[in-house]
């Protein structure tokens, strides 16, 4: 059985449509639980009255997507899935999206992450991911084909560095020995983490490209928090990252990466965009870290 794990977060319709589209799906042994994250626009008594037979897991607050995911899919260990998927509540599937992720897995029994081919919901025929390269040199996460039009050139299936959160097919039994997402990243960055934690316990990751999704990219994350708060996490958590797998040598190539392709990147980004709030946040993500790892060291 293979357990799909959404959140929702005052976002009630658009987690709709992302239900209505696995409910076409052409693959019968899977359950829907939706974690909803403390939602105060009533769309977790919306999305009961629509399908009342998915499970739906209120919270009373934002757990984050880390933690929201932890809960539901800690429910679907519970009940014995052999596969969990968190899935984005802004995405659309393929009819055969869940079958042809699960066809990868069967097939390569130390695959624990397979990601599917994902396009742009307003580009329909635009690639936002591909497959992921990652390097701890670098401390660069990378989408492969990203914005590029699909052609099929990236139609073969094959290992990669890294899954994106965004939709994984996880293999139970890896997430038992390697644990879930660590809840210290709240959101952004948790999936690289994973990924990289489960390679380092002899496990794959995989990309399945006849699995095929739509993303309306950050939109709910835009809608309730602002991209101020994407930048803030992505700047800390890119150091957290580096901590938690980075060796002493790597730190020394890593650091000027980071202040040139990431903090002074996203700053000017910013800026140019007249966003000072996101400009700020880069730099708060920077301060922030210190803070992070002198909790993570204490253990609280």
């Amino acid at each position: 059985m293979i357990a799909i794990v959404i959140l929702n977060w005052n976002s009630g319709e658009m987690t709709a449509e992302c239900v209505r589209s696995l409910l076409k799906m052409r693959c019968a042994d899977y359950e829907i639980i939706i974690v909803d994250s403390g939602s105060r626009d009533g769309s977790a008594e919306y999305l009961k009255r629509e399908f009342p037979r998915i499970t739906i897991l209120p919270q009373d607050h934002n757990l984050g997507f880390a933690a929201g995911c932890n809960v539901g899919m800690k429910l679907a260990l519970e009940r014995g899935a052999k596969y969990v998927l968190p899935l984005n509540n802004d995405t659309v599937v393929d009819a055969d999206f869940l079958k042809e992720l699960e066809c990868v897995a069967e097939q390569h029994d130390r695959a624990a992450m397979i990601s599917p081919k994902m396009y742009f919901w307003d580009l329909p025929e635009s690639l936002w991911w591909a497959g992921g390269k990652f390097s701890l040199w670098t401390g660069v996460a990378k989408h492969v084909g990203r914005k590029d039009i699909d052609k099929e050139q990236f139609d073969q299936n094959g290992e990669s560095d890294w899954a994106t959160g965004c939709a994984v097919l996880i293999r139970c039994a890896a997430l038992r020995e390697a644990g879930l997402f660590d809840e210290r990243f709240f959101g952004n960055g948790e999936d690289l983490d994973l990924s990289l934690r489960l390679r380092k316990a002899g496990y794959q990751i995989w990309y399945a490209p006849k699995a095929k999704l739509w993303h309306k990219e950050g939109v709910d994350y835009r809608k309730n928090v602002g991209e101020q708060m994407r930048k803030f996490t992505a700047t800390r958590n890119a150091l957290y990252v580096m901590y938690k797998h980075g060796t002493f040598v790597q730190w020394i190539t890593f650091i000027p990466n980071f202040i040139v392709r990431h903090v002074a990147f996203y700053i000017a980004l910013s800026l140019a965009r007249a966003d000072f709030r996101s400009a700020w946040a880069v730099l708060r993500g920077v301060g922030a870290f210190p803070g992070m790892l002198y909790r993570v060291k204490r253990g609280t």
